[in-house]
């Protein structure tokens, strides 16, 4: 420990003209939205190999655009595969409806919103919004089980269309049903479907809408459109070049692992990295090892061997026929296994980070089934960063109301507790503690005062408890509006997390809103979470604060 204190750093930044001439946007370099946030200590010292998936992590697509092809191409698919009606082609994509972690209820045909706690917050029913009394109806006393075939997940980016035509659908049928058009394909044809308070099968409308989008990801026809015009569909990331350089001249060894099949890969990645600098001939320049068709998350459960792939071959390749006994640079393998790949690299699973966008495969399953450590993408983060800054105020109020009601809710505890004793003491008159006296009159009349006195402040408390809890709801209403009209904020639900916002929190190591964004830190940084607590540190963090106070000013002895 230094025998005096050192004074508190201070940071100057270039001026004006300097920051121009470094060129291009740098306005990021000191975005808190674009910042690396951590909830497990992370040491980037430790870690000598770092993974990236591809899709929605080294390529980062454009919303509106990607979005709008998957929903048109599984509105097609649903026409010709499914035979749904030609008049599907009128309902509209809403990028702003759907945000990620939603849950569709295929019974119910409801898509709804749960906290950590695994309770139902919001819902819909097609785009109308399910007032809290129906909510309470249909949830109350349901327990969600993820695993349930019943509940279905709605955690990637690639999942926001196939939600948004999914409520799409619901509305169109329900229409349909009120006014006593043919409902096909999703007539229901058995007396016993869970779908019979509906109406029409809901169930088979998700599992359609699914496997239509999961088809057109299949069969290659998604990819060749966005290859054939790959400006319209993905981002240029200048700092993404940048980032893995800075990571491979620290000696660090880099791996792209993706679920991607190399024909797509290559273009994509192609895109992303070749002729954006110098040092690097190709895309794959940068990598000591690329992994194709990955089939995360069973990467990490299963015992698929590693295929090395002829790509001389067209399209996607062709396995060669010996076993891979070695990962060598250059080379691009399919499939495999994290066992094999920690044996052949000789790496320990605690020295390798991987960052990915998905909460299941890229990094729940690698928490669960490996030691190596996590970084998810989320790529919403900026939007939600933005908004708290933007609506700070309105956030800080919250918060206040929010330690008023606590404060108050306890104080009515502690109240309370006085008063049963007093009432003890009032109906016993002549009770003795050891070394007390009974009651002279004159104390017995104030017990009776004071007794009323608290019934009185505990009466108007309960009251002013009940005015908070509707000014809570009304500006947490407010509130989460500004972020999204029908589901609030991404990460929060009220004063809790999401269940997405939980699962951020629980499995992702670190979480950021794009990989670029490392390149704001050393390749030996530390990262370090924040001090965990509980309700009750809060409540004695405030108490020791105002006994420091108070103590200041005489008023109450120190803590022993």
């Amino acid at each position: 420990m230094p025998k005096e204190p050192m004074n508190k750093p201070t940071f100057s930044g270039p001026n004006e003209a300097l920051l121009r001439k470094m060129g291009g946007d740098t306005k990021h370099l000191l975005d808190p939205a674009r910042g690396v946030y951590t909830n497990r200590d992370l040491n980037l010292q430790t870690i000598s190999h770092i993974g990236f998936d591809m899709d929605y992590t080294l390529a980062i697509y454009k919303k509106l655009p990607m979005e709008q092809l998957q929903y048109d191409l599984t509105v097609e698919r649903l026409i010709n595969a499914h035979h749904y009606p030609e008049s599907i082609r009128e309902l509209q994509y809403d990028p702003s409806f759907i945000i990620r972690g939603l849950l569709v209820d295929k019974h119910t045909g409801h898509l709804i919103k749960i906290n950590s706690h695994n309770q139902v917050w919001r819902a819909s029913f097609g785009r109308r919004q399910v007032l809290i009394e129906d909510i309470q109806a249909h949830y109350q006393n349901e327990k969600i089980r993820l695993g349930d075939p019943r509940y279905a997940s709605l955690d990637t980016l690639f999942a926001m269309p196939e939600a948004c035509l999914f409520a799409n659908l619901v509305d169109f049928f329900q229409d349909r049903l009120l006014r006593g058009s043919n409902l096909k394909p999703l007539q229901i044809t058995k007396s016993d479907s869970p779908c019979q308070a509906v109406g029409f099968d809901t169930e088979k409308l998700f599992n359609d809408v699914r496997e239509s989008i999961d088809a057109i990801h299949r069969d290659g026809s998604l990819k060749a459109i966005i290859t054939a015009d790959i400006t319209t569909y993905i981002e240029d990331d200048p700092d993404l070049p940048l980032m893995l350089h800075k990571f491979r001249s620290s000696g660090k060894k880099l791996f792209l692992m993706t679920n991607s099949y190399w024909a797509y890969t290559r273009e994509v990645m192609k895109y992303l990295l070749d002729n954006k600098l110098q040092a690097y001939p190709d895309w794959q320049s940068y990598f000591d090892t690329v992994i194709v068709g990955s089939k995360k998350p069973a990467f990490f459960s299963d015992r698929r061997p590693f295929l090395q792939l002829d790509t001389t071959a067209p399209g996607d390749g062709t396995p060669l026929e010996e076993t891979v006994t070695q990962l060598e640079r250059g080379q691009i393998y399919q499939g495999g296994n994290i066992r094999d790949f920690e044996d052949m690299t000789g790496i320990q699973g605690t020295e390798v980070l991987y960052v990915g966008d998905h909460i299941y495969g890229d990094i729940l399953r690698s928490k669960k089934d490996s030691l190596w450590r996590t970084c998810l993408i989320v790529e919403e983060l900026e939007q939600e960063i933005h908004g708290v800054l933007r609506w700070a105020f309105d956030v800080e109020k919250l918060s206040a109301l929010d330690s008023e009601r606590q404060e108050t809710d306890s104080a009515i505890g502690r109240h309370r507790a006085l008063l049963a004793r007093m009432e003890n003491l009032s109906t016993n008159p002549d009770f003795n503690q050891k070394g007390s006296t009974a009651l002279t009159q004159e104390e017995t009349e104030e017990l009776a005062k004071t007794i009323k006195n608290f019934n009185f402040e505990i009466d108007h408390a309960k009251r002013y408890l009940k005015y908070l809890d509707r000014m809570l709801a009304t500006h947490t209403d407010e509130l989460e509006r500004r972020f999204n009209p029908y589901w609030g904020r991404l990460l929060k639900e009220h004063n809790e997390l999401s269940r997405f916002g939980a699962q951020v929190a629980w499995y992702a190591c670190t979480y950021t809103s794009r990989a670029s964004n490392f390149l704001r830190f050393s390749p030996v940084h530390r990262f370090k979470a924040t001090r965990d607590t509980m309700n009750h540190d809060a409540f004695l963090s405030e108490t020791l604060s105002m006994r420091q106070v108070r103590q200041s000013s005489g008023t109450i002895p120190p803590l022993m």
